[in-house]
């Protein structure tokens, strides 16, 4: 079965010292550093890598680099995300789930998923250690989307990159 999604790729300017500072007050899995991304549109298994292969090229634009500013909380995933505000971003995502007929059923909220938290320790301090990150600039977005394939194994998600879209 694919897994198969549009992304754009995230680096952090110190994903370690981000992860050191919640040590101790968050338990769960971070996201390897090379598997930070935005997911732009997940397609799943819905279309054969050739399709997207030949529709993506003509709906596909590079965007420029985003600021990855600030960290949020999913509360209803348990997820810890660092926040990226484009509203380029969010009609070029708009535009390619129309051209794919994707129904939006939820709103998208570009956003970069770092850890799936099992467990807060100390939520007072989780909840310090965001407010410290507000309006921060931690990373930046590449330009170019690739298409990529995620395989599950039991140490977690590896990446396959299907195809870079560079303009």
């Amino acid at each position: 079965m694919n897994r198969l999604f549009l992304a754009l790729k995230a680096q952090l300017h110190d994903y370690h010292k981000l992860q050191t500072g919640f040590r101790g007050v968050i338990n769960g899995r971070w996201v390897a550093k090379e598997n930070l991304h935005i997911t732009v549109c997940y397609f799943g298994d819905n279309y054969s890598i050739d399709e997207l292969l030949e529709k993506l090229p003509t709906v596909v634009e590079k965007v420029e680099p985003l600021s990855i500013k600030s960290l949020g909380y999913f509360e209803h995933n348990n997820i810890l995300y660092a926040k990226v505000q484009s509203k380029k971003l969010e009609t070029l995502q708009a535009s390619i789930s129309d051209s794919f007929l994707q129904e939006n059923t939820k709103l998208f909220i570009p956003h970069i998923t770092l850890i799936r938290i099992k467990d807060i320790h100390n939520k007072k301090a989780f909840k310090h250690i965001l407010k410290n990150y507000k309006n921060e600039t931690i990373g930046t977005t590449d330009t170019a989307m690739e298409l990529i394939n995620s395989h599950i194994h039991s140490d977690g998600a590896r990446y396959e990159c299907i195809k870079r879209f560079e303009s």
